[in-house]
């Protein structure tokens, strides 16, 4: 197919030759049908190395990628222009950080995915597993929060409780949060009287606060507990449409 072989043919273009000044003479559809092929690693490697045209072009393909996830084990390499783009057209973000790695290197990755979050203000739905969430992430998340409808932390060590309640104060339009037990004692009545679901992470070995008087203050929240394969489901059952994220 020519769209095919166009595609493979400029898949290192990173001089201005005869090729790219040729690309660069095609109108909107006639990128768009050669982008569609080009993986989400090919698109960004080109952003910003070759022309505002296409550029244009890339970002219209951004949309096929709005849910991005990855781990700090193999983390993106891409430039803080490339991220931007990709933050731009997010929907859902999901990093898998690992306690080991130290903070800056991934706040760096997450400052330039929520300025382009928010700039578009598409984001809906933000993930974080196995991290201490410092003031310093809290500080980052602050940029996206006020857009999620779903908030993941249940898998991470928060540093400090009123950091977490100014996390999720912001969250005005917040339907979905899932939290360690620990953290998810003591709400305040006005964060749960906004959301539709909640999730619960009981740690092994932890005091378990009393979930059965958190569901009838607030019947119209459904509450699920998970401890190791067990499953605790109170009030109204869950809308699928609540969540982003399987678990």
């Amino acid at each position: 197919m020519a769209v095919n072989a166009a595609a493979r043919e400029f898949r290192s273009p990173f001089k201005m030759d005869s090729s790219i000044t040729s690309l660069l003479t095609l109108n909107d559809d006639c990128l768009d049908n050669i982008f569609q092929y080009f993986s989400l690693h090919e698109l960004l490697a080109m952003f910003g190395n070759i022309h505002s045209l296409i550029d244009d072009a890339i970002e219209r393909q951004l949309h096929r990628f709005r849910h991005f996830e990855f781990s700090m084990r193999s983390p993106p390499q891409y430039n803080g222009d490339q991220l931007q783009a990709l933050g731009r057209h997010l929907q859902s973000l999901n990093v898998n950080v690992g306690y080991s790695i130290r903070a800056n290197e991934v706040l760096i990755l997450l400052h330039q995915l929520f300025l382009g979050a928010r700039e578009s203000e598409r984001l809906r739905a933000l993930k974080i597993q196995h991290a201490n969430i410092t003031s310093d992430y809290v500080k980052e998340m602050l940029t996206v929060v006020p857009l999620l409808r779903e908030l993941n932390l249940s898998r991470c060590d928060i540093e400090d409780h009123n950091q977490l309640m100014l996390l999720l104060h912001s969250a005005k339009k917040l339907e979905t949060l899932a939290l360690y037990n620990k953290d998810a004692a003591n709400l305040d009545k006005t964060i749960l009287s906004r959301l539709r679901y909640f999730k619960i992470n009981w740690l092994v070995g932890t005091t378990m606060f009393n979930v059965g008087e958190v569901s009838e203050l607030h019947p119209h929240l459904s509450i699920a507990v998970y401890q190791s394969s067990n499953v605790d489901v109170y009030g109204p059952p869950v809308a699928r449409k609540t969540k982003y994220f399987h678990q």
